[in-house]
């Protein structure tokens, strides 16, 4: 059970380091010059959020492109949004989005029809997209996450006052977020042991023995949910 200091900190470390998302005005947007896609971008260390160390050199390569204005990721990581410059063949911008993430490794579907239509209302609301110089936020909001369950895996075992609380969640977010976002060419494995050394490193400023000793175990577990964590 999150405890209710846990909650209040977690969510103002949410506040804090994730400002809204590009809120441009995308109703101005001409609909036929923008395609949506179908992508695997969804963060594996927390649900419903989109990943920003994958995410971020695909929409950055989209933008670059001569015929592409720009290039945005809906929050949870599942749809990219193309906006075209003018004159490009429908089936040329299915083709070369495909194959952006293809040298990633991974595959994207074109939307049609009505659920294109339906993404489209949601993208020009503008709220929950992301271009690729502002996917450091989503990375942001994970490295909170993670924070987060790290020291809910603590106090389940060992109680700690809500000052000590407060530190490790703040101090945690700042070693995800570093190795998030500054070691972007990190590999998933060794970025697994950074992040785990690193939180370790730190909470031993902080803990005494016992609750050092539940830290340790709780990162051992990984910074993913395991069973029965969101």
């Amino acid at each position: 059970m999150t405890t209710g200091n846990e909650m209040t900190a977690r969510s103002q470390l949410l506040s804090a380091c994730c400002p809204p998302s590009d809120n441009a005005e995308h109703h101005e947007l001409r609909p036929e010059q923008i395609s949506m896609f179908k992508v695997p971008l969804s963060c594996e260390a927390a649900a419903g959020l989109g990943c920003g160390v994958k995410a971020k050199p695909i929409l950055q390569n989209l933008a670059r492109q001569p015929f592409v204005a720009q290039a945005w990721l809906h929050h949870d990581g599942t749809i990219v949004a193309v906006l075209w410059e003018e004159g490009i063949d429908p089936e040329f911008r299915g083709e070369r989005v495909r194959s952006i993430l293809a040298e990633q490794g991974l595959a994207a579907r074109e939307l049609l029809g009505a659920a294109r239509e339906s993404t489209l209302r949601d993208f020009s609301s503008g709220a929950g997209w992301y271009r690729g110089d502002a996917v450091d936020r989503l990375s942001e909001q994970e490295a909170a996450i993670i924070a987060a369950r790290l020291v809910h895996r603590v106090t389940a075992k060992v109680p700690l006052s809500d000052a000590v609380i407060d530190t490790l969640l703040g101090v945690f977010a700042e070693v995800c977020r570093h190795q998030l976002i500054n070691r972007p060419l990190t590999s998933a494995r060794l970025r697994r042991q950074r992040i785990a050394n690193e939180i370790l490193k730190a909470g031993r400023k902080h803990l005494h023995e016992a609750a050092f000793k539940a830290l340790q175990e709780a990162a051992a577990l990984g910074h993913r949910p395991v069973k029965g964590e969101k």
